[in-house]
């Protein structure tokens, strides 16, 4: 491999760290702003050779290993726990040019703890995952946020708050103007919570023959 390199990324820039082993050239800096156009252009400086670059699989690796890729790059996607493990007693990195310069280190000595990169459809499966986890967080907040109100008001709890008949049951309760409120409204965000509920994911779900 005629380059070797080292990507630390961050939301504003991506650090580099990366060795022409044929010149034993090293080239640092950064690349900014931290875009998959502008990595694109970087990227362009290694056609027609060899190369191959490690990043931590943190936030944002998924459009720096698909222009890598693109490029004609090698990605590796390193896992991050067991890259700071490898900096040995002193882990904690000064800055980020000693990370790139760390992940760069390590994949030229073929020490890069691998991280799988998943295809695109497992990428697009575990954003959805994560899209309805975070609706269904939301959903739970306004449920607990109706039983905060019965409680303050002296109400019984009960659980399943969403079914027709505890619905119905709400609907009776003598509360304070902004007790109702608070149930009216928590009750209408989670209906609407449900109905995307209902829709995320169809887009990336496979249609069956």
């Amino acid at each position: 491999m005629s380059i070797v390199g080292g990507f630390d990324v961050h939301r504003n820039q991506i650090t580099f760290d990366v060795l022409d082993t044929e010149t034993g050239e090293v080239f640092r800096g950064e690349i900014r702003p931290a875009t998959r156009v502008r990595l694109r252009e970087w990227l362009r400086r290694f056609e027609g050779r060899e190369a191959a670059i490690a990043l931590e699989a943190t936030t944002g690796w998924r459009f720096v290993v698909e222009e890598l890729q693109a490029a004609g790059v090698e990605a590796h996607l390193a896992e991050p726990a067991d890259t700071r493990a490898l900096r040995g007693p002193k882990r904690r990195a000064r800055n980020d040019r000693h990370d790139a310069r760390h992940l760069r280190e390590l994949l030229q000595s073929g020490r890069i703890p691998e991280s799988w990169i998943p295809p695109e459809h497992i990428q697009e499966l575990r954003t959805v995952v994560r899209l309805r986890k975070t609706l269904m967080d939301e959903r739970r907040v306004w449920q607990q946020r109706i039983q905060a109100v019965l409680y303050h008001h002296g109400c019984p709890a009960r659980p399943h708050l969403l079914t027709t008949d505890r619905r119905e049951w709400l609907e009776t309760l003598a509360l304070s103007p902004s007790g109702r409120q608070t149930v009216d409204l928590a009750l209408r965000m989670i209906d609407r919570i449900l109905q995307q509920l209902a829709g995320v994911g169809m887009a990336v779900m496979p249609i069956s023959a």
